[in-house]
């Protein structure tokens, strides 16, 4: 044993999540979600995603918005979040409907009533430049995945990050959902 060498010890290896199975990936759509906005290679480029994070499924609780689905969606998350959060989700159109809601706020008007006249200053600003929910789903396929529905945040955000057909990537807490952009 004198002439023996000590077996070398290596560090072990980072864990990296098991690669999932294409064939076992599940894609789920909630209420307000359209499958059929979920263009095919916008499917294939999540499910490459999932893969490479070891997730088997999740689900897309938003897509494409026409105005007033952007002024509901905008209101619930003005009234849930607040004015702050929100204006620095926005840029400087979104923020001008957001002046909306705080000023219909001040004044004591109805949701029905503020979430309209949200949904007037949308169309007046052009939806395309409040949110790119409302971007033609043909040429920038937009939509947001509920957090919930990932089982392991960290992986998947990584594995958002280096997938180069993602062209944006907002996370929870300064977005309610995973919201990706892919150009088509």
């Amino acid at each position: 044993d004198a002439g023996r060498r000590p077996l070398e010890t290596r560090p072990p290896a980072p864990k990296r999540p098991p690669k999932t199975p294409a064939a076992s990936v599940t894609i789920a759509f909630g209420p307000s979600a359209n499958r059929r906005d979920l263009r095919p290679q916008s499917r294939r480029v999540l499910t490459d995603i999932l893969r490479a994070a070891g997730l088997r499924d999740c689900t897309i609780n938003s897509t494409s918005r026409k105005p007033a689905d952007q002024a509901r969606v905008m209101f619930q998350n003005l009234e849930l979040l607040g004015v702050a959060s929100q204006k620095a989700l926005y840029g400087p159109f979104g923020d001008q409907v957001i002046d909306v809601f705080a000023q219909g706020k001040r004044a004591g008007r109805s949701a029905a009533r503020i979430q309209l006249a949200m949904e007037r200053k949308i169309v007046e600003l052009g939806p395309g430049n409040v949110s790119r929910h409302a971007a033609d789903p043909k040429v920038l396929n937009v939509f947001d995945i509920a957090p919930t529905s990932i089982r392991n945040p960290g992986a998947f955000e990584r594995a958002v990050r280096k997938e180069r057909r993602v062209s944006k990537l907002l996370t929870p807490p300064n977005d309610p959902g995973f919201h990706l952009e892919i150009p088509q």
